[in-house]
């Protein structure tokens, strides 16, 4: 009996293990802060990570905040995967820069730090955008995310099919000071902005 049971243990771990994808740590990382003005006023602030895989895949994550014309903060998350267009072993360029191809819907994304701040969808949920997967989100949790993710080491996941095998990608590049500087300042900026509505 307890054979059986080692037995039954062993191929349940090894399925498990079948089905876990490897995060795959993608090569020129970059986190760049992002701003967004309307007649002069913030309005929203956010955080554009991008990588390429050693491969052919180029993916982009956005998080980002943003004030409504009411004043209320809300928050997205944008995961977008493309095929960089290869010819002879080297990508293929337009009017100086790479060209993509789509890989197809995404119906999942999700991203989560080290130290455990993780996206999670508003009442609202997401799906597929356009060329990825886009998704609303509290205020609080995009914020969370915006302070965690330069600080530490993260992965990015999606999957093509609702319910399907998943591409996990490991990012563990840090924020240059420049862009730090530059979120931090915008933050600034929108919470003033904020108060300024509130008044």
């Amino acid at each position: 009996m307890k054979y059986l049971v080692f037995i039954f243990g062993a191929f349940l771990s090894a399925h498990a293990l079948a089905s876990t994808s490897l995060p795959i740590t993608p090569l020129n990382q970059y986190l760049a802060a992002l701003d967004y003005f309307k007649e002069g006023e913030q309005t929203g602030c956010g955080l554009r990570i991008t990588g390429e895989t050693k491969g052919d895949l180029w993916i982009n994550a956005l998080i980002n905040v943003s004030m409504k014309e009411s004043g209320a903060l809300f928050g997205i998350f944008k995961v977008v995967v493309k095929k960089i267009s290869i010819k002879n072993g080297k990508p293929l360029i337009r009017d100086g820069k790479v060209m993509y191809s789509s890989i197809g819907k995404i119906h999942k994304g999700w991203i989560i730090t080290d130290s455990g701040v993780q996206f999670l969808a508003n009442k609202n949920g997401g799906g597929p955008h356009n060329d990825g997967y886009m998704a609303p989100m509290e205020f609080d949790n995009a914020m969370a995310l915006l302070i965690a993710i330069p600080q530490t080491n993260f992965r990015v996941g999606f999957s093509k099919k609702e319910n399907g095998a998943e591409e996990i990608f490991e990012f563990n590049k840090r924020i240059t000071q420049d862009e730090a500087d530059r979120l931090s300042s915008c933050m600034k900026n929108l919470r003033e902005a904020k108060k300024r509505k509130s008044l």
